[in-house]
């Protein structure tokens, strides 16, 4: 984009079709504020100059709080007011010092999560080109109009009338000039910005055809809706490469879930989900190590943030990590007890949003093995490792004759249902 964009978040409303006293901009979706997904889903466009969140007044100080914790910079918060238009202006007006006249400043709902970069990007472009532009969906259910006794008295033609949706973008001349000229009716009984652009601008707004993913949640029905939406398009699950003939079932499993798989070669902080693999006739000692060698990965992607290694191979960490009784001892004389979990002690702008990760090791053993004894050692040595709060880990066993969709079925399911309970279990698949 060869132009400043500016984006307003309207958010000081107090949902009353939400059904519950917090307002659902502020509710949690995996252990982060619903509002914060839309600021960052706009904040990682580079050419977005400025963000601005409008909240209520008695919120501006726990909002910047949380921005500021999940390093989110490129953000002013101002106040609210009592209907959206006055606070939609309020935003406009914050960006003044900034804007000229013919820079773009999108309009879009704190409670829309998802925000398409080529989406924005087509209304940003249009609205540059026109003065403003908005998004439109085709109306899905037939409009009717009834009498004032309750009867009946029009259906239109659904095919002449479209869904508007947001963002919306406008000139900051053209948004600005219209508030300033709007009335109280319009202030307090209007809905519709481009509406207002063009009763006191005269301009048209050119609309552009969005998907079907701009919807909003209005009630706290949708919030499982939304939950299952982030999750697909922010997850990525790093898949470890390798020879075990489980791969591939627990690849496909996984996509089919709605999952992307990550296409790089090493695991990075950017994943969301993690899975190794223990092939068949490993001995004791190479399953204890392996597993302590994923904790040391584990630990060094969360706290450094990085994997310096260019080869994705655990293997090659083995030099690194492999000296575990020297890094025991080392901890044990620096007073970290074995068990303690780690603190995050950075910010990382590449990190996924989704806070969680999710790590699954997969052991293969031998039928006759004793299933309860090695289950128990697996066990045992997970529980003996050191992670930070936010990884959750378990071990799926199985062994050559095991269902193998079975085992990829249940891989997806820990991957994309992170706090499911099932951090420190070993499960066993028949």
């Amino acid at each position: 984009m060869d132009f400043p964009v500016f984006v307003v978040l309207p958010g000081s409303g107090v949902g009353l079709r939400f059904g519950t006293p917090l307002p659902k901009q502020y509710t949690d979706i995996k252990n982060k504020s619903l509002f914060l997904y839309t600021v960052q889903a706009f904040h990682r466009f580079p050419w977005i100059h400025t963000i601005v969140v409008v909240v209520s007044l008695s919120d501006i100080p726990w909002v910047q709080e949380q921005l500021e914790g999940n390093n989110l910079t490129r953000v002013r918060v101002v106040a609210g007011a009592k209907t959206r238009h006055r606070s939609i202006y309020n935003g406009v007006k914050a960006v003044k010092d900034v804007c000229r006249g013919d820079d773009v400043v999108l309009i879009h709902d704190i409670v829309r999560v998802l925000a398409e970069e080529n989406v924005v990007k087509d209304v940003a472009n249009a609205a540059r080109l026109h003065g403003a532009s908005g998004i439109t969906r085709p109306l899905t259910s037939t409009v009717i109009a009834k009498s004032s006794d309750g009867f009946l008295s029009e259906s239109l033609d659904r095919t002449k009338y479209l869904a508007s949706e947001m963002p919306q973008g406008f000139h900051f001349n053209v948004i600005n000039t219209a508030y300033e000229k709007a009335t109280e009716y319009d202030f307090e009984f209007g809905t519709e910005c481009l509406h207002l652009a063009l009763k006191y601008t005269g301009t048209k707004a050119w609309l552009v055809e969005g998907p079907d993913s701009l919807w909003k949640v209005t009630y706290r029905k949708d919030l499982f809706a939304a939950e299952g939406i982030l999750t697909e398009n922010l997850s990525s699950i790093y898949v470890e490469e390798g020879s075990s003939h489980l791969r591939d079932t627990v690849m496909s499993c996984i996509a089919s879930s709605g999952l992307k798989i990550s296409s790089e070669k090493i695991p990075n902080c950017t994943d969301s989900g993690f899975i190794f693999f223990v092939p068949q006739k490993s001995l004791e000692l190479e399953i204890a190590t392996k597993i302590k060698k994923i904790c040391s990965l584990m630990n060094k992607i969360i706290v450094d943030h990085s994997v310096e290694d260019s080869d994705s191979s655990l293997n090659v960490l083995t030099d690194k990590l492999n000296n575990s009784e020297e890094s025991s001892r080392t901890e044990e004389s620096s007073g970290k007890n074995k068990g303690t979990r780690n603190t995050v002690n950075k910010v990382c702008t590449k990190c996924s949003f989704l806070t969680r990760k999710t790590v699954v090791t997969v052991v293969e053993i031998d039928k006759k093995d004793e299933r309860r004894e090695t289950i128990e050692d697996i066990r045992d040595q997970i529980l003996g490792e050191s992670l930070p709060d936010s990884v959750d880990i378990c071990a799926v066993v199985c062994h050559s004759q095991s269902n193998s969709h079975k085992v990829g079925s249940l891989v997806a399911s820990l991957v994309r249902n992170q706090d499911s309970g099932m951090n420190y279990q070993v499960l066993y698949v028949e």
